[in-house]
């Protein structure tokens, strides 16, 4: 009887589950009448100027073009410190580059500990550039967002992620290169 008495509770259960969902109003989806929002429905002529006009006002922001005149590969130091103005370590890099793209190895310090990184990002238009670090031993990533005016210098933001899936860490970055390039 103990049996019985589950099964037909069981039953039960799934029927108030089935009227339930068999209740439920549809949702019913609005189609603006006269709108085609297919590629052919939008009657773009010239792909390239649509592109410009994004340029021109800032809707996009594009990476590595007509910013390879820039030369930021070389010996390169970042002093990382979080936002309440704690040091967490410094990073050197060795960067090369290619067109836009920025990559290199290198050493996290913190402390008397040292890990090998290895890095890749690329150039932005004006002067950013994004570039992200990874330290070997504990697979830390760090992140970074940063601005170079004068191709010496550079300052702006960083956000760590840790392998266990903990919150990420945010702080400002800050460095320079260790062989400061020379315009002559």
């Amino acid at each position: 009887m103990f049996n019985l008495r589950n099964i037909l509770l069981m039953l039960a259960a799934i029927a108030c589950i089935m009227v339930g969902a068999y209740a439920a109003p549809t949702p019913r989806v609005i189609v603006p009448a006269g709108m085609d929002l297919s590629l052919d429905g939008m009657q773009i002529s010239d792909p390239e100027h649509t592109a410009e006009y994004m340029e021109m006002t800032g809707g996009t922001a594009k990476s590595g073009q007509q910013t390879y005149g820039r030369n930021l590969a070389g010996n390169w130091s970042f002093e990382l410190t979080n936002q309440k103005s704690v040091p967490i370590g410094n990073i050197e890099l060795r960067l090369y580059q290619s067109e836009a793209a920025l990559f290199g190895t290198g050493v996290f310090k913190q402390g008397l500990n040292r890990q090998m990184a290895t890095a890749e990002g690329s150039l932005l238009e004006g002067n950013a550039m994004i570039l992200n670090v990874v330290s070997l031993d504990n697979v830390f990533l760090y992140r970074m967002t940063l601005n170079s005016a004068d191709g010496n210098s550079t300052s702006g933001a960083f956000t760590l992620y840790l392998p266990t899936g903990e919150a990420p860490v945010k702080g400002t970055v800050s460095g320079g290169r260790s062989d400061e390039r020379r315009i002559s």
